[in-house]
């Protein structure tokens, strides 16, 4: 694995994270619903160890949303080895590598590249390329409207068949809590 490659997935986990936090999450801590989340990992079948690792990444992601900004200036750089990186969407970065895990993040406010249809066909953009690496997503939002999932349920079905395990969580104040996908 290219290391260098590794290193500038870790900055750039870190700046999203940084915009994140100033676009509107404040300094309110958010907490996740750790049983909820898991049960969702064994209803889907999801290997012990596959249960864990993602569990540890989404509570990785959420330890950066709930960081305040002057702890990235200080050294703050993931989640330390190459094995535990995973990928953001959206991002800036024009090529990564691909990981098993991805979390997309998206708002209701802020750029319309951070909202949740175009966050969704950068997912969908992203499972074709990492088709042979990606285990579980993570759809993280702010706003749960069903209809927004039409324009993606062909593909997220799809990838489903495939075996790609896809976790919705909802930010609702001080909480991630999972949901279902709005289809079945």
């Amino acid at each position: 694995m290219d290391i260098s490659r590794t290193k500038h997935s870790d900055d750039h986990i870190i700046h999203l994270a940084q915009r994140r936090i100033k676009g509107g999450y404040g300094n309110q801590r958010i907490t996740m619903d750790d049983r909820g989340f898991r049960e969702r990992f064994e209803g889907e079948g999801l290997p012990d160890t596959s249960t864990e690792r993602a569990m540890r990444v989404l509570r990785h992601f959420v330890g950066m949303l709930n960081e305040m900004p002057e702890e990235f200036t200080s050294g703050h750089n993931g989640m330390g080895s190459s094995s535990d990186c995973y990928n953001i969407i959206p991002n800036d970065a024009a090529s990564g590598i691909c990981t098993d895990i991805v979390v997309t993040l998206a708002s209701t406010r802020g750029h319309r590249l951070h909202r949740f249809t175009s966050v969704m066909r950068d997912l969908r953009s992203h499972l074709i390329e990492c088709s042979h690496s990606t285990e579980v997503v993570f759809i993280l939002t702010d706003v749960w409207d069903p209809l927004k999932f039409r324009e993606s349920e062909a593909d997220l079905k799809s990838h489903i068949r495939k075996g790609v395990k896809f976790v919705p969580g909802l930010i609702a104040g001080d909480r991630l809590i999972p949901l279902p996908l709005p289809f079945h």
